[in-house]
């Protein structure tokens, strides 16, 4: 089987990596570098989309948004014009699962299948082939990919037809967003009443307000004043926005999803789109005149 993996950043590249594990690789990204890294590998370099679309009867996408994706396959110089019938096309963006579908939808017009399947659980869940995989497909589809998806993780999730990977996605980030803001206010709020985060976070996991960001992210990171985790603000104030989006079309009130997206909003108001998500914290500590973050790790932001 010849497979091909277009879009090798943060994430694209760690599950590609972890794909090339099992099978041979044919990529393509606009950075040449992260293409470099890849045939450092062994992986096949394409210089074109066409030139892997040819070569390729699966093809992974893992890119920003819905738009970039739909670019990458329907664009002038796109990965239709070279697809052949039968091809597998497996969206592993986070995007808009109405999006999805509609390109699914042209496609299948060409004997050319789209499926969903964004990934939960960071770069390290990646590399370590433990990340979750959300998947949208047909049974056949799904079927068919199974054996490639497990090389990557044994955390395959089939949540229903086309678009329903994208759902979940949506409605995990919408959860985990939300969830990192509270937990910047709550231990904002620990240190401010003269407790240490490190205690903070040490108390939190032992009770019932143990969560995830706290256990993967707040106690072994932000704390800790490392703040580069590979996923910007930009990125998550999209998720959220598509999160909200997705809530509004469907008659379901969002009060706390609309209001994680404005903070997000806020944060990059004052750090940019590129920062890391991570600089929230810088944010929280500002507001509520707290030193969370080591001031060591302030003055490198």
């Amino acid at each position: 089987m010849n497979i091909g993996y277009v879009g090798l950043g943060s994430m694209g590249g760690a599950l590609a990596r972890r794909l090339q594990l099992s099978y041979p690789l044919h990529v393509y990204d606009l950075n040449q570098a992260a293409v470099t890294r890849m045939a450092e590998r062994g992986a096949h370099t394409c210089a074109t989309l066409q030139k892997l679309a040819s070569n390729c009867e699966v093809i992974f996408l893992c890119l920003p948004m819905s738009t970039h994706v739909h670019e990458a396959i329907f664009g002038p110089h796109g990965l239709e014009t070279a697809l052949r019938p039968g091809t597998l096309l497996v969206d592993q963006s986070t995007g808009d699962p109405n999006a999805t579908r509609a390109m699914a939808a042209q496609l299948a017009a060409r004997d050319v299948a789209l499926i969903d399947a964004p990934v939960s659980g960071g770069v390290l869940g990646a590399e370590a082939g433990t990340i979750a995989i959300m998947v949208g497909a047909e049974v056949k589809e799904l079927e068919r990919i199974q054996p490639v998806l497990a090389a990557i993780s044994g955390n395959v999730f089939h949540a229903g037809g086309v678009g329903a990977g994208q759902v979940m996605k949506l409605v995990n980030n919408h959860l985990s967003g939300a969830q990192r803001l509270l937990t910047l206010e709550a231990v904002a709020l620990a240190a401010k009443n003269g407790i240490a985060p490190e205690r903070a976070c040490e108390i939190l996991l032992a009770g019932g307000a143990r969560n995830a960001f706290t256990e993967k992210f707040m106690a072994p990171q932000i704390i800790k004043g490392q703040l580069n985790v590979g996923f910007t603000l930009g990125l998550m104030h999209k998720d959220m926005r598509l999160a909200c989006d997705l809530a509004t079309a469907s008659g379901v009130p969002l009060f706390f999803g609309n209001l994680a997206r404005e903070v997000y909003q806020m944060c990059i108001s004052e750090m940019g789109m590129e920062a890391q998500v991570h600089t929230a914290a810088l944010v929280m500590d500002r507001l509520a005149g707290t030193h969370v973050v080591p001031a060591a790790a302030k003055s490198r932001e």
